[in-house]
């Protein structure tokens, strides 16, 4: 690269060669000390290699300031000697330029916010949710920068929250902390690895195996028919657990579904809001048209159907209402069974494996050559049809 004394005089003389965006100037006073040259642009630089870092590294060559902003080029000098002098005393100048930007964009709020954005971006149906989640359990620590948010600081909410009976919040807290604190790392590039990357759940003792091995099943005939009584049609949440028996669907799904997919006698949860991916149908049955009727309409968020009736927004606190419901039908499950008993009641009334997997949209990509919209729905609709009719004979037979 040209080496000359940098003047005031040769660099209003420098040029850019033609063919070229860029030129650097080296100067021949001070080491180290050059002018970038761009076709709009002429900027003071400094190179230089860390103090100890031997002539194997690699240079790095940090930003003096634009021409225009000093008056003459022996200025630019001075602070160039000022920063290399820096260097010599052991400082790394770029690493604190680096670590200054990663610091104004790393406060835990800020970075809060830039993950809500980036799942709107994707469409992430439970954005509102998952950020009301992170936000109220993250509180304390929302001004700090996020460099400085422990595993152990995160793993004492998760195990606060074990410890006060709320496991299913626990969990939900862990998955989506993981996620947020990967995108931390991945996209939003301000802390170098996850403070969670380490953290395990504690070695399940006999009794947890136990609880385990008893935890996930589908609920008999006579057990279905007191859920289903206990479950106030009154109250949303009574609504949304006869919706989920009916339909099959997840939580996520019934607790966030909108008027907007309701199109006529048919349900269409959209590609974005369901696990697999995939547009899943539910056909209305009679006796579900009922329940979704009764709904009322929330003013704070007209489209949601299943609202809870203290926020507006989507229905939380699972572990308690889940809890109350359980004392009120004397029946122990979790709201996944009840998933589990409309995948085994289909088969018990003789439905196709194919079909009914397509009726909890666990689609297969054979399965929809098979089966296209139009032929799906028509024989969806006589399955929908036949369960809550089953529903509905158990309940009245109890």
């Amino acid at each position: 690269m040209p080496r000359i004394k940098l003047t005031d005089s040769a660099i209003a003389k420098a040029s850019l060669p033609e063919g070229r965006s860029e030129v650097i100037l080296w100067d021949t006073e001070l080491t180290g000390f050059g002018i970038r040259i761009g076709e709009k642009s002429r900027t003071f630089i400094v190179s230089y290699r860390p103090a100890g870092a031997g002539r194997a590294a690699n240079s790095k060559k940090l930003k003096v300031g634009p021409a225009e902003a000093f008056k003459t080029t022996a200025e630019a000098r001075n602070a160039a000697r000022v920063l290399l002098g820096r260097v010599a005393s052991g400082v790394d100048p770029a690493a604190e330029r680096a670590e200054q930007k990663r610091r104004e964009k790393s406060k835990l709020a800020d970075v809060l916010d830039a993950y809500e954005r980036d799942l709107n971006r994707r469409q992430y149906v439970n954005a509102k949710v998952v950020m009301s989640g992170l936000r109220s359990r993250l509180v304390k620590h929302m001004q700090a920068d996020i460099a400085e948010l422990k595993g152990a600081d995160l793993a004492g909410i998760i195990e606060r929250l074990e410890s006060a009976g709320k496991a299913g919040a626990a969990q939900d807290f862990r998955s989506r902390v993981r996620a947020f604190l990967a995108f931390a790392v991945t996209k939003a590039k301000v802390i170098e690895q996850n403070p969670l990357a380490g953290y395990r759940k504690q070695r399940a003792t006999r009794a947890d195996r136990v609880a385990k091995a008893q935890h996930g099943r589908a609920l008999s005939d006579q057990e279905l028919a007191s859920v289903w009584r206990a479950a106030d049609p009154t109250t949303n949440f009574g609504r949304l657990v006869r919706f989920l028996i009916l339909t099959g669907c997840r939580r996520g799904e019934g607790a966030g579904l909108r008027r907007s997919m309701i199109a006529g006698d048919v349900i269409e949860f959209p590609a974005v809001f369901v696990k697999q991916g995939r547009e899943h149908y539910v056909p209305i049955a009679p006796a579900l048209a009922a329940h979704l009727e009764a709904c009322p309409v929330d003013a704070r968020d007209p489209d949601l159907v299943f609202a809870s009736p203290r926020s507006g927004g989507v229905i939380g606190g699972w572990t308690q209402l889940v809890a109350g419901l359980e004392k009120k039908s004397g029946v122990s499950f979790d709201l996944h069974d009840l998933r589990r008993t409309f995948r085994t009641g289909l088969s018990r009334l003789g439905v196709e494996t194919d079909l009914a997997e397509l009726a909890l949209g666990h689609a297969r990509e054979d399965l929809v050559r098979i089966y296209n919209r139009d032929s799906a729905l028509a024989e969806l609709r006589k399955i929908f049809e036949r369960w809550a009719e089953h529903v509905q004979v158990i309940v009245a037979s109890a």
